[in-house]
């Protein structure tokens, strides 16, 4: 598996940001049967959404929605399903827990899951896939016991730290190879891009917390950004240099997930009651 860490001297670039307030757009809510909590996880250009959530019987489930239609997905023999990210050909990537409560990353394509591991790993997670059937996600090594980042194009691995992290982990990439996702410099988490080898430093203005968790084909990113580790968070869609602050109407926190090409945005909030529900954000 190639490894390669990010040089600093390089690559470290901050971003001169504005801010702005959220323009007119329509909150609509969307919870799977039966759910505890639902979070909304990734959307492709068809608008088909896919997550997860915990229903109440305690047990976490991949869900896709499709149209008006909730079609629920499970790995077989495992303890638990989340499902991340999708592509236009509606190839599904996330993770499972096994019996012995390991995670694996697994790609779901035409009914069938297949299962994502990088070589000497302990944990892995599969955050993104592009329309070319690229995947990102990060995976824990045997060794150290720490988070990388990782590539998968066909079978081989290639591996992502960012400078001077404790902790790696990519998110989400698009169809022209450009990544996001988040690191940790062992005092704050910030969240990043990654294009033709040169990294972009993404950071809330005044935010400990920084998520970059997609990025579509105009390069706008969605995430979260919040003033401690333990939140509550906002989320945030990140149009060239320009920060909008998004905030669910009536909740206590709200994250975001995913985008497609025309800016429609999945994520999660927290309502009044404490309740997480599943949220699309219509443009």
């Amino acid at each position: 598996m190639a490894k390669h860490r990010i040089g600093i001297g390089l690559l470290f670039i901050a971003l001169a940001f504005a801010l702005t307030a959220a323009q007119a757009q329509t909150f609509k809510t969307v919870d799977a049967p039966n759910a505890f909590e639902t979070d909304l996880n990734a959307v492709n250009n068809a608008n088909t959404a896919v997550g997860d959530f915990l229903d109440n019987n305690g047990l976490q489930r991949g869900f896709a929605v499709i149209g008006h239609k909730i079609k629920i997905f499970d790995v077989p023999n495992s303890s638990g399903t989340f499902a991340r990210g999708i592509n236009d050909k509606n190839q599904v990537v996330g993770w499972y827990t096994d019996s012995l409560g390991t995670q694996h990353g697994y790609v779901y394509d035409n009914g069938k899951f297949t299962t994502i591991d990088p070589p000497n790993t302990q944990l892995t997670n599969a955050w993104g896939i592009n329309n070319s059937g690229v995947i990102v996600g990060t995976y824990v090594d045997n060794q150290a016991g720490v988070y990388h980042g990782f590539v998968l194009k066909g079978s081989t691995y290639t591996s992502y730290d960012a400078p001077s992290s404790v902790l790696t982990e990519l998110l989400g990439v698009n169809d022209a190879g450009q990544m996001v996702g988040i690191y940790n410099d062992g005092t704050d988490q910030h969240g990043f891009g990654l294009a033709g080898g040169r990294f972009t430093d993404i950071t809330y203005p005044g935010a400990t917390v920084t998520a970059s968790d997609k990025i579509n084909k105009n390069g706008d990113i969605v995430g979260l950004w919040g003033t401690s580790s333990s939140g509550p968070f906002d989320g945030y869609l990140l149009t060239g240099t320009k920060f909008t602050d998004i905030l669910a109407p009536g909740s206590t926190e709200t994250r975001l997930r995913g985008l497609n090409n025309a800016d429609v945005i999945v994520g999660r909030y927290t309502d009044s009651a404490g309740t997480i529900h599943g949220l699309a954000i219509i443009p």
